[in-house]
């Protein structure tokens, strides 16, 4: 679902890749931006800014009472990605400006950053509630949450990782390969889509399993109902002693045999704010144009 903002925006945060910003110049550059046009602008420490308030990356935004009406992201989709994940319980508006290469998430190109923020503040763009999914790993109690994908990998020592596949308690199969993406309709065009996998609209409620390097039969991506649950049985290693699980590129957890792993649609999305009327297969062509 999409919906539209419409009230003038004041409280803002600043999320900037300084990777891809080295000197600071543009965040710099969108700061006195904001605070030209009367905002209060926030960052994520350690960032020191002069006019800026400083949050600690764990602030509950909401037990602190404060409200955020829109991030503003300068970087990749995978600076989005990380701005995500530490505003996962706020629902606030994520906006990228694209200093990186394919930028799915990141629409807005450096030289429109000026008439596309004017359009958000006046609150002149909408709000795609993009699926995030779910996991758990045996019956520990941690959930890992992913706006693009999870994965279950075989350890690099390893050859071969057998994995047993259930959906809502009935089995699909089994894997013999090097694992498996599952990834949500958002995250179609990351890893997913280099592993071969299809390329779905992003506003879908669908969930993509994609095979690595199968050695079976099941060597083809699925997409699923968004409430379709997924239950993987880590059965076997032919070299190593672990399996391993991403989430969104984040460090990988072991994962030993005979575990289960739980996936399901998040109760969280990803509230991803666009000032442009392109639509979703626009960008595609644009991106995949040699």
């Amino acid at each position: 679902m999409s919906e539209a903002k419409t009230n003038r925006l004041k409280d803002i945060l600043v999320f900037s890749n300084r990777t891809k910003d080295i000197t600071g110049e543009k965040t710099k550059e969108l700061i006195r931006l904001l605070q030209k046009e009367g905002c209060s602008v926030y960052q994520f420490e350690p960032e020191d800014e002069e006019g800026v308030i400083t949050l600690s990356k764990g602030t509950d935004l909401a037990a602190a009472g404060i409200h955020l009406d829109l991030a503003v992201v300068l970087g990749g989709d995978g600076t989005m990605i990380r701005c995500g994940h530490l505003l996962q319980r706020s629902d606030v508006p994520i906006i990228g400006i694209n200093l990186g290469t394919l930028g799915y998430l990141t629409e807005i190109e450096l030289e429109a950053m000026e008439y596309a923020i004017h359009k958000a503040l006046s609150g002149d763009f909408y709000v795609e509630q993009r699926l995030m999914l779910e996991a758990r790993i045996g019956d520990d109690p941690k959930e890992y949450t992913a706006i693009n994908d999870l994965v279950i990998h075989r350890d690099l020592s390893d050859g071969i990782l057998t994995l047993r596949c259930d959906i809502n308690g009935h089995l699909l199969g089994e894997f013999m390969a090097d694992g498996v993406i599952i990834a949500s309709p958002c995250g179609s065009t990351a890893y997913n889509f280099s592993a071969g996998g299809p390329i779905v609209n992003p506003v879908s409620d669908n969930l993509i399993l994609t095979p690595l390097c199968s050695h079976g039969m099941l060597n083809r991506s699925i997409i699923l109902r968004g409430d379709d649950e997924l239950s993987f049985h880590v059965s076997g290693f032919t070299k190593g002693e672990n399996a391993l699980f991403i989430a969104d590129g984040n460090k990988a957890v072991p994962i030993g045999p005979d575990t289960w792993v739980y996936v399901k649609k998040s109760r969280y999305t990803f509230p991803l704010a666009r000032v442009s009327t392109r639509s979703f297969y626009e960008v595609v062509q644009k991106k995949m144009r040699p």
